[in-house]
């Protein structure tokens, strides 16, 4: 994935994460995975989160037929959305996941 691509993902990160529209931490990305009124998601996670975590959320997301993105480092992923060292986001707002999702099949 180029750096013109990575940048405009953070970016959409960033606003989902000002629009309160983010899903982190483990138990909530396990019910943002399984939420039914969600229709378009998408799993965006670090490149070196741990490999046990990656597994576990590509398994998840396959299961539930939500996309799975790869994407910069822990630093670069919490500094897009204002926290401090996470492994992986969901996105909330669907117009934003949708966005997401064009830029980076298209890469």
């Amino acid at each position: 994935m180029d750096e013109q691509t990575l940048n405009k993902i953070l970016t959409y990160m960033g606003f989902a994460a000002r629009a309160n529209k983010i899903a982190f931490g483990k138990d909530m990305i396990r019910e943002y995975l399984t939420d039914k009124r969600i229709a378009k998601k998408v799993l965006i996670v670090a490149k070196d989160a741990g490999e046990r975590v990656k597994k576990d959320l590509k398994i998840r997301c396959e299961i539930n037929n939500v996309p799975y993105i790869e994407i910069g480092d822990k630093k670069a992923l919490a500094k897009a959305v204002g926290k401090s060292n996470l492994s992986a986001v969901g996105i909330l707002d669907e117009n934003l996941a949708e966005a997401i999702i064009k830029i980076a099949v298209s890469k």
